[in-house]
């Protein structure tokens, strides 16, 4: 998982921070940027004094000729989250590789910037550091599935919901004689961009009240 960028710039901006740990005001905006330089551009905005986030996930490339290589693979795409104010981002618009900022097209005329409360990107955070399976990132809706939390594993006390596949069935955690080697995807959305979603045992999961 690819940790929050921090830079002299940014640690100075957090000094004047609210007790909660924030700028008040501030948000985690979503801006958009060329494909292949999401890390680049973090580092970039970085300088200019914001906290940054790229969604990746650390693993093994291996290619034809044998060499191997770990490296963070990029989730969501041309994306990088920013932590600040709407001041703050209509100044970091211009900084030169921000494309544009995704808008909220909830909002009349789509004329917001979209938002992505602190609770889904922490969600997200915690399954790509936490999980050795590859996540996946789907930018189309889905159909609302159960609500779950995982009672095993690495991703235990993680919620979220559930899609099921390969013959799993919405009782399966409660059924001991479920084939164990049917598999669901887990759900955390990010309600203006997609789902993230990962392969996990119905086995691991338990329904919610």
């Amino acid at each position: 998982m690819a940790d929050i960028q921090t830079t002299p710039a940014a640690t100075a901006a957090r000094k004047s921070v609210d007790g909660a740990g924030g700028v008040p005001g501030a948000h985690w905006y979503v801006a958009l940027v060329s494909h292949n330089a999401e890390h680049t551009m973090a580092r970039t905005i970085g300088q200019h004094g914001f906290a940054t986030y790229v969604a990746s996930q650390r693993e093994l490339r291996v290619w034809r000729d044998g060499r191997r290589k770990e490296i963070d693979r990029v989730v969501i795409p041309s994306t990088v989250f920013i932590h600040c104010t709407e001041s703050q981002r209509r100044q970091a618009v211009r900084i030169p590789g921000i494309h544009r900022f995704l808008m909220d097209r909830a909002a009349a005329a789509g004329s917001r910037p979209a938002i992505v409360p602190d609770a889904q990107l922490q969600r997200l955070r915690f399954m790509l550091g936490a999980t050795d399976r590859p996540v996946e990132f789907i930018s189309r809706p889905l159909t609302p599935g159960m609500r779950v939390s995982v009672i095993r594993g690495s991703l235990r006390g993680l919620q979220g919901e559930v899609i099921y596949t390969h013959g799993a069935t919405s009782d399966a955690a409660a059924n001991p004689d479920h084939d164990a080697s049917a598999t669901a995807r887990l759900v955390i959305r990010l309600d203006i961009l997609g789902c993230a979603t990962v392969a996990i045992s119905p086995l691991d999961l338990q329904p919610l009240d």
